[in-house]
């Protein structure tokens, strides 16, 4: 009768030590199991950062810019024509900045030129262009593109400014470059993207622009090149703007100050259709 209780007292230390065991190994399991989930979405979240880093045709979310506030001047647009120069040279006048558009001086000096003469010089790059809050167009077209040639004498050569990168549906940028004719208007054969094609510049060497594909691969490496070339400076800024986006005037009012109604299109041609499918493709 005793040894039958004493077996019975065991049997209950022992059930409880196996109960604690599967305890312990289902607390064990359930951590794994945590550790596992966490990892997975870290590693999820990772990826989708990578692919929106490396997604060349949209602005990037998580800007930085918003961060700070007032941005720091000078305001230099990056982007390329006919990708909403004169929208932004509209929309910061609209707001009381002092802006230049393409043309640097009332006598007629392009800024591409003011800029490129001015790093030639061993100057900064701005040394010989008009001091102003906000530069929206810095080449003079294809013929002199420094935001493209000079990118990185540009962002070392100017402390704490403020850059803009423009985005818009690349099919779109290429038919609108290929309806612009230039100021006068004339010549259907000399529009922008024959005078691209024509030209030697950095990442798009003379011939190649024949078609979307070959401007959008152009495009998406020089906003690689943007992105990480800023990203070496921590007193910069890089703006990046949707100009198709049709809430974009409350970002920027949010980023720059201006109200969002100053925000609008502007400097839109149609003048030539003659674009075949094939180029579209």
């Amino acid at each position: 009768m005793f040894r039958s209780g004493r077996l019975k007292v065991k049997e209950k230390k022992y059930a409880r030590v196996r109960l604690t065991l599967l305890l312990l190994a289902a607390v064990a399991t359930l951590l794994v199991l945590v550790i596992r989930y966490n990892a997975i979405q870290m590693h999820l979240q990772t990826v989708e950062e990578e692919e929106e880093e490396e997604n060349c045709f949209l602005p990037r979310r998580n800007n930085k810019s918003v961060a700070r506030s007032p941005l720091l001047g000078p305001i230099i647009n990056l982007g390329m024509p006919k990708m909403g120069s004169t929208s932004i040279h509209s929309y910061f006048r609209c707001g009381g900045y002092t802006s230049v558009h393409w043309i640097c001086e009332p006598n007629g000096t392009y800024c591409g030129d003011c800029i490129e003469e001015s790093i030639k010089a061993g100057l900064p790059p701005l040394s010989k262009c008009p001091k102003v809050d906000s530069y929206a167009q810095i080449d003079k077209g294809p013929e002199n593109m420094p935001q493209v040639n000079y990118l990185e004498e540009i962002v070392s050569g100017i402390p704490n400014a403020t850059f803009i990168m423009t985005f818009r549906n690349m099919t779109k940028w290429y038919i609108s470059m290929s309806n612009w004719l230039g100021v006068a208007g004339r010549n259907k054969t000399n529009n922008l993207r024959v005078r691209f094609q024509r030209e030697n510049i950095t990442g798009l060497p003379p011939g190649v622009g024949k078609n979307v594909a070959e401007f959008s691969n152009f495009y998406c490496e020089y906003v690689k090149r943007v992105r990480k070339t800023i990203a070496k400076y921590p007193g910069h800024e890089l703006v990046e703007i949707d100009i198709e986006d049709p809430t974009e005037g409350w970002k920027l009012e949010d980023v720059f100050g201006v109200k969002r109604s100053c925000w609008g299109k502007t400097n839109i041609h149609v003048s030539n259709d003659s674009v075949s499918m094939d180029e579209l493709h």
